[in-house]
């Protein structure tokens, strides 16, 4: 649950009609078939207007093959822009039910897009963008989580920097159940609210005459709807299910006098993963403190790390766009001098994204090309 949300013109009564000679055609956008949270959408067009259906070639993952499980460091900047938001993105890492990686584009969409069996949550590292939907647009830029619910028809304009870190996932992505009472409302103590959310705002447009496509993911393969109608036809909605996005200058790091455990920097969750959000934060305030994370051995996750800007004073050769894989079964830490360097230390700059797998990550071929090789021997100086 987020909150409710109504745009636009819809009827007095769900299933009903205001006016016989403007009819609208009532869409239920829901999850969990009709038991889930689900918005009700109006069009003035009926939404089924399919002239034809095309298979189109997917490229698929590129398994690596490596079944080494050590710790790993990516540097995204060694990879080019490519393709659009759908064809540029490089996956790098991936699991029966989420596959995480990162989109440079080089050019603008030509087609609508909507994911038929994953969720999708963005995260804007550079650039900012105009996110349009059927339920209508809203301006996004660096800093911003953008999720966009699984079925969604969407597409993104954005400048010629943006980079975007991106999961899809098979699970429902979330706000975290420990930050909600009992009623669905988020709690006072939670690092970000519900004024801080924000939705599509529905947008008054005119028919768009002609053919358009509509791409349609379906993990392994593509379909291409061709439609006589705009897709975007929608003249109201209400509900509890749909896009939206929270900057990450909007929220308020927890922090206390002894250091924090990871779980108190969680942003989304689901079933088979947490998000987290590593902000700008005053740091331990016990006289004695030593305000870096301490050893730890991932019993039952592996634990991915995008570096998006500041200093990361545990972690050395680190830059802007670095990637961390710190897999189960093998501890990690600060490195040498880390621990030393950060005592008296009173806050950080760092912005960074977690995100924690309970199923093992596979690598790519994508990301194994980009790899530090010397990164598991930066623990022993």
């Amino acid at each position: 649950m987020v909150y409710y949300v109504k745009q636009g013109k819809v009827p007095r009564y769900r299933h009903t009609y205001d006016d016989r000679k403007n009819l609208l055609r009532e869409e239920l956008f829901g999850e969990e078939s009709f038991d889930g949270l689900y918005s009700l959408l109006y069009h003035r067009n009926e939404p089924t207007r399919v002239l034809d259906i095309v298979e189109e070639t997917k490229k698929e993952l590129d398994p690596s093959g490596e079944k080494k499980m050590i710790h790993r460091h990516l540097k995204t900047s060694l990879l080019s822009r490519k393709g659009d938001l759908v064809s540029g993105r490089r996956y790098l890492f991936y699991n029966d039910r989420i596959r995480i990686g990162l989109v440079k584009p080089a050019a603008s969409m030509t087609r609508y897009f909507r994911h038929a069996l994953c969720e999708q949550l963005f995260f804007l590292h550079r650039g900012r963008a105009t996110f349009s939907s059927i339920f209508g647009s809203m301006q996004i830029e660096t800093g911003d989580y953008l999720y966009v619910p699984k079925g969604t028809t969407w597409t993104m304009k954005g400048s010629d920097d943006l980079e975007l870190l991106f999961m899809e996932s098979k699970d429902r992505i979330d706000l975290p159940v420990r930050y909600r009472n009992a009623y669905g409302q988020l709690r006072e103590g939670t690092p970000y609210y519900t004024r801080d959310i924000r939705h599509p705002l529905l947008d008054s447009k005119p028919f768009l005459p002609g053919k358009l496509e509509v791409t349609v993911d379906y993990d392994d393969t593509y379909l291409i709807e061709i439609r006589d109608k705009d897709i975007y036809d929608v003249e109201g909605w209400d509900g509890y299910l749909f896009p939206y996005a929270v900057n990450i200058s909007d929220m308020a790091p927890i922090v206390g006098k002894l250091h924090q455990p990871p779980p108190v920097h969680e942003t989304f969750s689901g079933k088979s993963f947490m998000v987290g959000t590593f902000l700008p934060r005053l740091f331990d305030f016990h006289p004695r403190s030593i305000p870096i994370s301490y050893y730890h051995n991932n019993i039952d996750t592996d634990e991915f790390l995008f570096y998006s800007s500041g200093s990361f004073m545990s972690r050395k050769g680190i830059e802007e766009g670095s990637i961390t894989l710190h897999v189960r079964g093998i501890i990690h830490g600060p490195q040498p001098g880390a621990i030393e360097g950060a005592i008296g230390a009173k806050s950080t700059d760092e912005v960074a994204v977690m995100i924690e797998a309970y199923d093992p990550l596979l690598l790519t071929g994508t990301a194994l090309g980009i790899e530090d090789k010397t990164y598991m021997k930066s623990w022993i100086g």
